[in-house]
């Protein structure tokens, strides 16, 4: 049921925030929740919102997507390697 409402919430947010308030918003939601892949959709809305169109390449769409799906593929790493978010308790006496 949270995740529900913070999907409806991070939807509100890609129309009435600013970018950055949404990209900040959806990456405390990739920490809270498992296999948060809203991120990767409401990531692709934002910049097809709020882009301007320019013929470098660290602009093109193939390189933003490639790097928008690279950091949720890195923070799904990193989670598996925080203790804080393993179920075991890393010192069982």
């Amino acid at each position: 049921m949270k995740r529900v409402f913070f999907d409806i919430l991070l939807c509100l947010a890609v129309f009435l925030l600013p970018w950055w308030a949404t990209l900040i918003l959806s990456i405390i939601g990739l920490f809270l929740f498992t296999k948060f892949y809203e991120f990767l959709v409401f990531s692709i809305i934002i910049y097809l919102l709020s882009s301007v169109p320019t013929p470098t390449f660290i602009n093109s769409s193939f390189f933003v997507y490639l790097s928008i799906i690279i950091f949720y593929l890195l923070v799904q790493y990193l989670r598996s390697r925080i203790i804080l978010y393993k179920n075991e308790i890393p010192y069982k006496t």
